[in-house]
């Protein structure tokens, strides 16, 4: 029999699920504007019914209910939504990151529509235009170093602020992983906290939405995935970072900064237990990996460092009997001159139709001698190939006092015998298919150029450089005959046109107090050999007077070049510095010429410190989020910009300096050839920033060029502007991106580059908010709180408390009555 207490029972029940439901609404209500914060619900259900089914069960029809009962009070989330809230986040943060970044950028470059370095470069060219038709006035010539000088401080200065505002981004940086890793030990708290109340039974709903809220924060700073603890199997809220835990219940790993010595000192993001070092040996080179580059781990090793130095030659002794650089010489002959090199392995042409033979008896008439310069690296020798008539053959000879003879036939063989016999610690030579090959033992460009006789080029072994012959008569000075070699560049069709292809001549005073011809070639590295050469009949009788070789054809070199050589993952490369992204390949493709600049590897720059072995470890442990668009904009397309600047800077250096030494000047200055017009850049690395105007120039503008030579030493006149139009149409001349482009070219390039990056940044980063709004709006649909449904819920609930409450008074009045009246009538 049911009790008679039931009612009351149920009543209870009730009553205690209604006033739940209202302070349920009211606390949803309380937190309607806070962060993060999820609607909550009271999920009721009814009890058990009475009587259930059994044996002991009363008789009674059917069954009654028992009433309500308070499950849980739950919190609206959707799963779904919040996954992919956090995947898009981590999208929003990156794209956020590199939107602001290239802002901060268009400032600098305050381009198209403000006074940028366009604007620097046009006034350039257009007061080297102004000097070519008034090249005495000292006007004109004032104009142009001040409007050089205005292009190198914008130029400096523009790369100046790249460099402090990536300081300002590493700065930025490290502030973001500090967040990050105060989110992530607030969510292993958490952790703990909510863990404690779950395994009494409690259901905290306000840790868990705080717990969600700071996962959302952090996913705007990294690509973190999340595990709820209904997805583990041990009941752990994981999160983690490709793989590598940041948080596992209450234990946690940090985001560490890890300083790079390769990269200026700047921070590189790991993740606590799983640090790396990029690179495995940093005495041996230093390293600065870009966020585009793959990851993978790079073997390297460098075999020998570049000297980053131009060739010199001449005779630092001095011509003893030269007291003064305007001295006559009363020297007559003739010297020709190359910058050439060739590749670490050349070539013959096949000799497979004569089976091997090279020469044969000379007939009346022809040639009974040649000679040829073979050089690699520090090693050089003269070697003279003669016609014995005495013995009826050919006598190889050299320099060196070295000999062997041929036949009256002269074979691949014998050639390949005197090489190996007597140069075997510099060059290897073989035959191959009637090929002669000659390679260099430790991997230097080989330089052949006849000096008699055009052996080497029928073999087809001669260098591809350009010759220019200069003529010495009795009235030249070592000043003119510097002025004769520097004024043979560009100067007409067929002479050196490029300064990779050219020398600059100066005229230095010993310590001796004699005076002496030096030769400098324009570009630093071991390809830009400088061959001195003799007359048509192969005498040196002038270039020795000079101090340019000895007696028997020797360079006097003062300072050779020579590359870097290093092997990476296999491939070998030669590089003239010893920083660099770009290096170039040694490859069969080109004949082992190496001479195309190609990366190394995309995304990786190298700084070479010494020989040896090491590795490089390219691997991201951020991929995405706000921190991920900080790296990126800080080293890739920071550095990429600077890359543009640094090569515009180069350029421009080398192409005007190798023009500006070409021209002579005007007054005092009017015999003075070989002046730079810009300091020097010895490479591309920094040359934004070292690019300036010459000194000399700025204290003397007599000293600009702006006069051709007359071909005799001397200059055409002071009212020549020939050389200042040259230096003029530069701004047309298509000399940068593979000759490609001008620098006004280049720079409209790169400016529409920038245009595009922030197009496409401004664009994503709209895009991404747009989806996260609506994502969010989803949400919130979901787990926000609407004013209007809680004040109907609160309604609903105190309708029903009180309608319940009449129900108890009802339940109570009824057993009143049984109580207090029932069973007493008639008393």
């Amino acid at each position: 029999m049911i009790n008679s207490f039931f009612g009351l029972e149920m009543g209870r029940r009730a009553m205690d699920y209604f006033r739940r439901g209202m302070e349920t609404a009211g606390h949803n209500i309380a937190n309607a504007d806070v962060e993060g914060y999820s609607r909550q619900r009271v999920e009721a259900s009814t009890t058990e019914p009475y009587t259930v089914p059994g044996m002991s069960r009363p008789e009674i029809p059917l069954q009654i209910g028992t009433g309500v009962k308070v499950d849980a009070i739950v919190r609206l989330r959707d799963a779904f939504l919040d996954a992919q809230y956090r995947e898009e986040a981590s999208l929003q943060g990156y794209w956020e990151a590199l939107e602001q970044a290239i802002n901060n950028i268009e400032l600098f470059v305050n381009e198209p529509a403000g006074e940028g370095l366009s604007s620097a470069l046009n006034a350039f060219w257009s007061a080297l235009e102004e000097l070519q038709k008034r090249p005495e006035n000292s006007a004109a010539r004032e104009g142009v170093i001040q409007s050089a000088q205005s292009l190198t401080v914008f130029l400096s200065q523009l790369a100046r602020n790249y460099d402090q505002y990536r300081v300002s981004l590493n700065n930025d940086l490290k502030l973001s992983v500090e967040e990050a890793n105060s989110l992530i030990d607030q969510i292993a708290a958490l952790n703990g906290t909510i863990a404690e109340i779950q395994a009494v039974g409690g259901n905290p709903n306000d840790l868990l939405d705080r717990r969600d809220l700071l996962v959302d924060k952090l996913s705007l700073l990294l690509d973190v995935s999340v595990a709820s603890t209904t997805d583990q199997a041990d009941g752990d809220f994981k999160i983690d970072l490709h793989g590598k835990t940041l948080v596992q219940g209450t234990q946690s790993r940090h985001l560490v900064l890890v300083s790079m010595a390769g990269n200026e000192g700047y921070y590189d993001v790991q993740v606590e237990d799983n640090l790396f070092d990029q690179v495995s040996d940093p005495s041996v080179l230093l390293a600065i990996v870009e966020q585009r580059a793959a990851e993978a781990v790079h073997s390297v090793r460098v075999n020998r460092l570049a000297t980053e130095t131009a060739w010199k030659v001449g005779s630092t002794g001095g011509l003893s009997n030269v007291t003064s650089p305007d001295q006559a010489l009363n020297l007559r002959g003739s010297f020709g001159l190359q910058v050439s090199s060739g590749g670490v392995i050349k070539n013959s042409i096949s000799f497979a139709d004569s089976g091997g033979r090279v020469l044969g008896t000379p007939g009346p008439g022809e040639p009974t001698e040649y000679s040829f310069r073979l050089a690699a690296g520090g090693f050089e020798s003269v070697v003279t190939v003669k016609w014995n008539s005495t013995d009826n053959r050919w006598d190889i000879s050299d320099n060196l006092g070295n000999t062997n003879s041929a036949g009256s036939d002269l074979y691949l063989a014998d050639l390949e015998g005197f090489v190996n016999n007597h140069y075997s610690s510099d060059l290897n030579a073989s035959v191959d298919s009637s090929r002669l090959v000659l390679e260099s033992v430790d991997h230097n460009l080989i330089s052949m150029t006849d000096i008699k006789g055009d052996l080497a080029s029928k073999m087809g072994l001669a260098d591809a450089g350009k010759t220019v012959t200069i003529d010495v008569v009795e009235e030249d000075t070592l000043q003119t005959i510097a002025n004769k070699i520097n004024s043979a560049y560009a100067a007409a069709s067929g002479s050196p046109s490029a300064p990779e292809e050219w020398l600059n001549a100066s005229v230095k005073e010993s310590i001796y107090g004699s005076y002496y011809l030096e030769l400098e070639s324009h570009v630093v590295g071991e390809a830009y050999r400088i061959n001195v050469l003799g007359d048509e009949g192969g005498s040196f009788y002038a270039a020795q007077n000079l101090g340019l070789t000895d007696g028997s054809g020797r360079t006097n070199v003062i300072e050779a070049a020579e590359d870097a050589l290093f092997l990476f993952d296999g491939r070998e490369y030669l590089s003239s510095s010893n920083a660099f992204k770009d290096a170039r390949r040694i490859t069969p493709d080109d004949g082992y010429a190496a001479s195309t600049l190609e990366e190394v590897s995309p995304g990786v720059r190298l700084t070479l410190q010494s020989t040896g072995d090491t590795s490089i470890t390219v691997l991201h442990h951020v991929k995405g989020g706000k921190i991920l668009g900080l790296l990126e904009a800080r080293d890739d397309i920071i550095l990429s910009h600077l890359d543009s600047f640094d090569e515009l800077a180069y350029r421009l250096a080398l192409e005007f300096n190798a023009i500006h030494r070409a021209g002579h000047g005007i007054g005092d200055n009017a015999e003075l050839t070989g002046i730079s017009f810009f300091k020097p850049l010895p490479s591309l690395a920094g040359a934004a920033e070292g690019l300036s105007v010459n000194s000399a120039l700025v204290e003397d503008s007599s000293l600009i060029a702006a006069a051709s030579g007359d071909g005799t030493g001397h200059s055409v006149g002071s009212g020549d502007g020939s050389n200042a139009l040259r230096m003029a149409q530069l701004k047309q001349s298509k000399v940068l991106k593979g000759r490609s482009a001008s620098f006004n070219e280049f720079y409209e390039s790169f400016i529409a580059t920038l245009g595009a990056q922030g197009q496409r940044a401004r664009t994503m980063a709209d895009n991404q908010r747009a989806l996260m709004n609506q994502i969010n709006a989803q949400r919130q649909s979901v787990m926000g709180v609407n004013i209007d449904e809680e004040m109907m819920d609160i309604i609903k609930f105190q309708q029903a408390f009180n309608a319940m409450a009449r129900y108890i008074t009802t339940i109570d009045e009824m057993l009143d009555v049984i109580v207090n009246r029932m069973g007493i009538v008639g008393r």
